[in-house]
């Protein structure tokens, strides 16, 4: 199960990539006519400040709760593994049960 939860983490990283990859365009800079000059690429990006910290803000929580769940994934495990909890005698448990709520 150690291995599941590394699996888990692996699987959540490559998502991560994935999904940073998507979210980031390069600016392209003009080099004909219409392209802005140095004095105006310095005053064009005021609104645009805003939105990057949202995103970045949005960003921070999501790894925040993804970190949480990992760390509380892994508090489960060892539980489990204290305790001596095994697929096959929760299985029994769980047949136990079912059979108790006929």
């Amino acid at each position: 199960a150690a291995r599941h939860a590394d699996e888990l983490l692996a699987e959540v990283e490559a998502e991560k990539r994935a999904k940073g990859k998507k979210g980031k365009k390069k600016k392209k800079k003009g080099v004909g006519a219409g392209a802005a000059g140095p004095s105006q690429e310095a005053e064009a990006p005021a609104e645009g400040d805003v939105a990057p910290s949202k995103a970045d803000a949005a960003e921070a929580a999501k790894k925040a709760e993804e970190e949480r769940m990992i760390r509380l994934l892994e508090k489960c495990h060892e539980e489990r593994i204290r305790l001596g909890i095994t697929p096959e005698s929760q299985a029994a448990a769980s047949a136990e049960v079912a059979e108790a709520a006929r």
